[in-house]
């Protein structure tokens, strides 16, 4: 029987990448940087943001660096009463509290953010833990971030499971033990599969995901 859930944040809470490429090509399009969603598959998503820009604009000064990072999140935190959850995530929420399970988020996105996205979800209560990468020392797809989760819990990874929505979380999560369903959000199914999902779903509302959670 499940005993634990862990969510990832962007593109498995809520869809923000529409909201995060519509930040980047206002912060880039000045530099002469158009952003699509091809751009930002490539370029952006799953990148530290600092990272990204410095290889697409590697010509900016440090402090040139720090305004455009300072400009883009400052944009973002104005876009976030824009954001909803996954179909069905709510539901999956309470069932797991129904179930007595815990309810944990795993993600390579900074603390600040993130609990400006949970608070505009109306979320900032609903998880037990909070486990974020850039405090752990690494990302994901190491499995550092689930392996801290799971000391943090004290359950076996072969009694919990991962909701992830790109091949990186989804690595991390595989090599931590820990069974992962991968969310049709951002990524084809088949990379998903391939990084070590058992299986993929389009969103929570999916019968197979609830079949899983009894097992």
């Amino acid at each position: 029987m499940t005993k634990a859930l862990f969510f990832d944040l962007d593109g498995t809470l809520t869809d923000t990448h529409a909201l995060h490429i519509a930040t980047w090509l206002e912060v880039l399009r000045p530099h002469g940087v158009e952003v699509d969603l091809n751009l930002y598959r490539n370029k952006l998503l799953d990148k530290q943001n600092e990272e990204a820009v410095r290889e697409l604009l590697p010509e900016l000064a440090d402090g040139e660096v720090d305004e455009l990072l300072e400009a883009e999140a400052g944009s973002y935190r104005g876009r976030t009463d824009k954001v909803g959850p996954i179909l069905g995530l709510d539901d999956l929420l309470e069932e797991g509290r129904r179930r007595g399970m815990r309810l944990v988020l795993v993600t390579n996105a900074p603390r600040s953010a993130t609990e400006k996205t949970l608070e505009a979800l109306g979320f900032d209560d609903r998880f037990d833990e909070m486990v974020f990468a850039e405090e752990v020392g690494a990302e994901k797809p190491d499995p550092a971030p689930y392996r801290e989760a799971l000391e943090r819990l004290g359950i076996p990874a072969g009694e919990t499971l991962a909701l992830e929505d790109s091949p990186k979380g989804v690595t991390s999560a595989a090599k931590a033990g820990v069974p992962v369903v991968g969310l049709v959000s951002t990524r084809p199914p088949g990379e998903l599969r391939e990084a070590g999902a058992e299986f993929v779903v389009g969103d929570f509302s999916d019968p197979a995901l609830r079949e899983r959670l009894d097992r």
